[in-house]
């Protein structure tokens, strides 16, 4: 797993799931789902684009920004769309 939120950048690990539950179990050509959505495997990534998180920037500052919905935003560390940090790089 570790590889895979490394290349898509999507935390937290809680928000993924895999066929048998345990994170650190999981082998080639399995699915495994982020936040019940995105599905991935482990040889595919979705095309993203990457912005940087600036000092004072919120997720609605970026998207608006961006000319995007805040929901469209994800890889944030914390898991919680409300907590970004300085550099942290986000994709959309």
């Amino acid at each position: 797993m570790s590889a895979i939120i490394q290349r898509t950048g999507l935390y937290p690990l809680s928000a993924w799931h895999v066929p048998s539950g345990n994170p650190n179990r999981i082998w080639p050509s399995q699915v495994v789902a982020y936040n019940g959505g995105n599905v991935f495997t482990s040889n595919n990534v979705l095309p993203t684009r990457t912005v940087t998180v600036r000092t004072g920037d919120t997720l609605s500052s970026i998207a608006a920004r961006l000319g995007i919905n805040y929901t469209q935003i994800s890889g944030y560390r914390s898991g919680n769309p409300n907590v970004i940090y300085p550099g942290e790089v986000l994709r959309y």
